[in-house]
């Protein structure tokens, strides 16, 4: 493990507050009474190099970033992670604007709505909508579909029920089982410096709200692999969520999927989102540039 990876973690488990399952229903009455938090604005960083533009599908905003000078062409739809709890983040821009002036595409981001305004059901139809209006648009096997973590997760459900037109889809570190049942992801949350199972599980099960939390809808570990495009599958060995990411692979693999899996024996959850900032970190985003590429 890199001296730069090991010195990230630290500097995350003390940032990072681990409220348990009491404080994550306490957030959850809150926003009831108040209203879930907003999303990142685009930051000026990013907006200086892409014409941005904004407008409304479902009744929910998508943001386009569109690279300057460039004619359109292919795409990158991505959903952004948060465990269904946070709405995008600054670091998601600026994540979406590297793999986008890296790969020579124009990103769409659709701002689907957490928890408790926001579910599954409302999601998966708002970005299958966005989906399918990219491909109409830039035209069939010209679009990309990505996610990180629980955005991941959303991607893929929406790739099992409308896997036509997508060229490839990149899952990176994904949660795709809300229940985390595989046994060895309460082992893994001591080395995670990020993701606390208890709290997800909490999250998750708002999230499926009326869908029970194993349905392929709400966790598509548990959905159809077969018919899909490529699907590439991005995680680290200190990742909470990795048994679900080599599932889902071996899954993919034995229905006959070209996709690859990039594996990080010391990257941590969402390595492929952070750029150079680990040696760890920048393989994983040259392999999704690499993808994008190809």
């Amino acid at each position: 493990m890199s001296i730069r990876a090991l010195a990230m973690d630290a500097i995350v488990k003390r940032v990072v507050a681990r409220g348990g399952t009491q404080e994550v229903a306490a957030e959850i009455a809150r926003r009831h009474a108040e209203g879930p938090p907003a999303p990142a604005a685009v930051p000026p960083s990013v907006a200086k190099r892409f014409r941005v533009s904004e407008e409304r599908v479902a009744g929910s905003r998508v943001v386009t970033l569109r690279r300057r000078d460039a004619t359109p062409g292919r795409a990158l739809v991505f959903l952004a992670g948060g465990g269904y709890a946070h709405p995008i983040a600054t670091a998601h821009w600026k994540a979406v604007a590297r793999f986008a002036t890296a790969a020579g595409v124009d990103a769409v981001v659709p701002l689907y709505e957490v928890v408790p305004v926001g579910d599954v059901s409302r999601a998966r139809a708002f970005v299958a909508e966005v989906l399918a209006t990219t491909i109409s648009e830039r035209g069939a096997g010209e679009v990309y579909l990505a996610g990180d973590s629980a955005g991941a997760g959303l991607a893929l459900s929406v790739l099992q029920l409308h896997p036509e037109g997508v060229r490839a889809a990149i899952l990176l570190s994904p949660w795709l089982d809300v229940e985390l049942a595989h046994p060895a992801a309460d082992v893994l949350q001591t080395w995670d410096a990020i993701l606390d199972p208890d709290e997800l599980r909490h999250w998750g099960r708002a999230w499926a709200a009326e869908l029970s939390t194993s349905d392929p809808v709400v966790s598509p570990l548990h959905g159809r692999f077969d018919g899909l495009p490529p699907v590439h599958v991005v995680s680290g060995g200190r990742d909470l969520l990795l048994p679900q990411a080599l599932e889902a692979y071996r899954l993919l693999r034995r229905a006959g999927n070209a996709g690859t899996l990039t594996y990080s024996p010391d990257g941590n959850h969402a390595v492929g989102l952070s750029g150079s900032a680990t040696p760890e970190a920048k393989r994983a985003h040259d392999e999704v540039v690499r993808i994008l590429r190809s």
